[in-house]
């Protein structure tokens, strides 16, 4: 009641304020007279809405704040004769973004003058500002004349982009000789949406979905049905898996701009274009009937959904905008299911209720929000509540996955109660990207770095990035070398072995790598069974000069520096801020991350000799982003590393992680742990989990090597490559991949134990003999790190 109080209040208010400036209750909506209007009705709707209830708080105070928005911009508009900019704040014409954001202003303005129960709904000297501003830019900064300068984004993505939607929003209020004009600009710098104006280039993912919507959105303002064919064939080139450069692979990777992980961010947008692009031409003359438009929902499954965990989209996927402070993970994974809505509106049946349970699913577990619905566009919030208000809609719970991206050379390992990720580099994908003053200290967040996503959901959304210490990133062997901002974006190593394999359970991920601008290089292993995360490294050497380490923790402490107890080997290290030490031969050590005593736990092998610490590190948004704020921000860290020495030679760690443990739950583990090493050497590394009967090893070289458990040979192999073996009572699975991607051949593989019968086999694999020992033959030639699998009989 006093919600429903409340909103009718701000209703109230809202429609005396419409009176008075107005002196009408109701824009009226013009209905569709032919097709081309009623496509635009549709565009309309997505930006504005429609029927908002005026009992909705959430409705309500969206909005309140879409009407703040347009009148601060409006107030601050500058109407003066002779004006050389619209704005005081956007007049440094040089920067062609000056453009992009310009149109962004008109844009709020316009939607508010478009929104049913805006104050500014339908106000005439609104109206006649907007248009007035569109005309000054036509005539100044913005038309078919202007040679295009600086970035080549607004001037064919961004500005238009925004251009459209308010031509959308303005349409009654414009003439036929200002909407042709207008859409003369729009066909000179997007004339077509395939390719680059004046280049040669050719667009791909993102940037093409967002050129075919200019042209789309051009082609209904115009009644243009070739325009509208033009951007809707355009997408066609979208929905093919690639086998190099940008785009989406059949493993379930992104990249964009030729070398970089880029789900969470191009791969976001290229989402976002989609859903409302099907959405609009659907039952259309243009109805988008490519049957490859179905790999879309499949990238939902097999990209987006196993790297958006409780509502957050993996840092390790987004690239430069981790840097940005009003794009965060939680934010931009809401924004990515909203895109998962949007696309279920359009999608078959046999795919709308896999995508509405996946939303629901998500929103229920991501509370990281005070208020979901909070900031959501009208279009979107009013489709998510009726989503939530549906009972025959079972939200999709969490469930447990493995995921190996071989080709963004990245590994996810799910669990209901947490999640692991690895972020690599190799000679195909880049070690990470700094671009337009972004993301300028992510040096090493390609070298192997881990995350772990635990109830702590704001962990790397909150202060984590510009207060995180850029040289001791969790999961990273590091050479201290002073980097300069941006260095090295893009870089390759020169090493393929990066990848590894995954059986949808289980997975190995491995990883040989140089150091950025050292002479530092190892092997890195990752084996993710079960509950437990096997890190190995071996090799690692160092001519430098410099002391090298292995970072296994460096997490940020949820409620200061004091807040979270840090127990090793059974001993509460000391609280305070500042405080580290050398610990000696440590069995186990336990951070409490979450409630009721439950945290992460570090078992090392043997013992380590650890460095550990807390510190209150101060950052700002502008050391990683010039363009971010440069207030000072302060966060608490507590942190573990191995140390390995001045210049090391073949050095090694080992340590296997325990998330969602108690103290008392990893002591026990170090009593009786569930996984043992096998080998962690420069020709392998592996290791054996009796408890779920998996061998997992990596085989770094091409040259015979025997693997054994027990002292027994168990398993062979003549060339690199990843597996996983996995036993039960009467069969054998083993699932085996090529890291590397090089080999032209075959791998042959030897398992010393005998089996009766091939129950599946992919065609790639033939079974040469199944006692006394199997061997097999894989043809791994254009496999692509597949990961491949065979089940036998025992």
């Amino acid at each position: 009641m006093l919600r429903q109080g409340i909103a009718r209040f701000i209703w109230m208010g809202l429609g005396m304020l419409l009176l008075l400036q107005t002196g009408q209750a109701a824009l009226p909506r013009a209905y569709a007279a032919d097709e081309y209007d009623g496509l635009r009705s549709k565009w309309l709707i997505s930006l504005a809405g429609e029927g908002n209830d005026p009992l909705d708080e959430d409705a309500a105070l969206q909005i309140a704040s879409i009407t703040n928005t347009a009148q601060s911009n409006w107030s601050s508009l500058i109407t003066a004769s002779g004006r050389t900019s619209l704005w005081n704040d956007l007049s440094d014409w040089t920067v062609s973004s000056t453009i992009t954001n310009s149109y962004k202003r008109i844009r709020s303005m316009a939607i508010a003058y478009a929104t049913e129960g805006s104050a500014l709904y339908g106000d005439a000297a609104l109206g006649t500002a907007i248009v007035s501003s569109l005309d000054w830019m036509q005539a100044n900064k913005y038309n078919a004349s202007i040679a295009q300068y600086n970035n080549w984004w607004d001037w064919q993505i961004g500005a238009p982009q925004a251009l459209t939607d308010i031509m959308v929003l303005m349409y009654a209020q414009l003439s036929s000789a200002q909407r042709s004009a207008y859409i003369q600009t729009i066909d000179a710098y997007v004339p077509n949406p395939t390719v680059r104006l004046n280049s040669s280039l050719h667009e791909t993912g993102a940037n093409r979905s967002d050129k075919a919507q200019v042209v789309i959105v051009r082609g209904i303002l115009g009644k243009s049905s070739a325009k509208i064919a033009q951007g809707r064939d355009a997408l066609s080139a979208i929905f093919l898996y690639v086998n190099s450069g940008d785009g989406f692979y059949r493993d379930g990777s992104f990249v964009q701009h030729t070398n970089i992980a880029y789900t969470g961010s191009y791969g976001r947008v290229l989402l976002a274009g989609l859903s409302k692009l099907l959405y609009v031409l659907e039952n259309s003359t243009w109805s988008l009937t490519d049957p490859n438009v179905s790999n879309v929902y499949a990238w939902v499954r097999n990209s987006f959904q196993p790297l958006l965990y409780r509502g957050a989209i993996m840092d390790m996927v987004r690239g430069r905008a981790v840097a940005r402070k009003e794009q965060q993970d939680h934010e931009m994974g809401r924004d990515i299911t909203l895109s998962i809505l949007r696309l279920s509106l359009s999608a078959p049946a046999g795919e709308k209720e896999y995508l509405q349970r996946l939303v629901r699913g998500v929103t229920q577990q991501d509370t990281s929000f005070s208020n979901y619905y909070a900031g959501l566009p009208l279009f979107e919030m009013m489709e998510l509540k009726r989503l939530e208000g549906n009972p025959d809609i079972v939200p999709l719970a969490p469930g447990s996955s493995n995921h190996v991206f071989n080709k963004m050379a990245r590994a996810v390992h799910i669990r209901p109660d947490f999640a692991f990720g690895v972020s690599m580099f190799s000679s195909r994908i880049g070690r990470y990207e700094a671009g337009n003053g972004e993301n300028l200290r992510g040096w090493h967040t390609g070298e192997g770095m881990t995350y772990l996503y635990d109830a702590d959901l704001t962990h790397y959304s909150d202060r984590y990035w510009l207060t995180v210490d850029p040289y001791r990133l969790p999961g990273t062997t590091v050479d201290p070398l002073v980097l300069t901002n941006g260095q090295g974006s893009g870089s390759t190593s020169t090493y393929n072995f990066v990848g590894g394999v995954s059986d949808g359970l289980n997975g190995v991920a491995g990883m040989r790598f140089t150091g950025l601008a050292s002479g530092l290089t190892g092997r890195k292993s990752w084996f993710m069974l079960g509950d437990q995360i096997a890190a190995l490294g071996s090799s690692i050497t160092s001519t430098s000069g410099r002391p090298i380490e292995t970072i296994v923790e460096g997490r940020k402490l949820a409620g200061g520096a004091g807040s979270q107890p840090l127990t090793v080997g059974g001993i509460l290290q000391p609280m305070q801020s500042g405080w580290s030490a050398a610990l000696s031969d440590t069995a186990w050590a336990h951070l409490e991350t979450e409630a009721s005593g439950i945290g992460v736990g570090y078992y090392f092998p043997g013992g380590a000799d650890l460095t550990a610490g807390r510190e209150t590190r101060t950052g700002a948004w502008s050391d990683i982003n010039t363009g971010g704020g440069t207030e000072p921000i302060s966060a608490s860290y507590v942190s573990l590393a191995i140390p390995h020495g001045v210049n090391p030679s073949n050095a090694s760690y080992s340590y296997i992680l325990l998330p969602h443990r108690t103290a008392g739950e990893v002591a026990a583990y170090a009593g009786a742990p569930g996984i043992v090493i096998l080998e962690n050497s420069v020709d392998a590394q592996g290791v054996h989990d009796a408890s779920q009967h998996l061998v997992a090893v990596n085989f770094w070289n091409n040259l015979s090597k025997t693997i054994s458990v027990n002292g027994a040979s168990y398993l062979s192999s003549n060339k690199q490559a990843s597996v996983l073996v996995k036993e039960s009572n009467d069969e054998l699975s083993l699932t085996l991949s090529d890291p590397t991607q090089a080999n032209t051949g075959s791998i042959q593989l030897e398992l010393h134990q005998s089996a009766t019968d091939v129950i599946s086999a992919d065609s790639r694999i033939t079974v040469t003999q199944l006692t006394p020992t199997v061997k097999l033959t894989v043809q791994v030639s254009g496999a692509q790190g597949e990961s491949l699998k065979v089940k036998l009989s025992k």
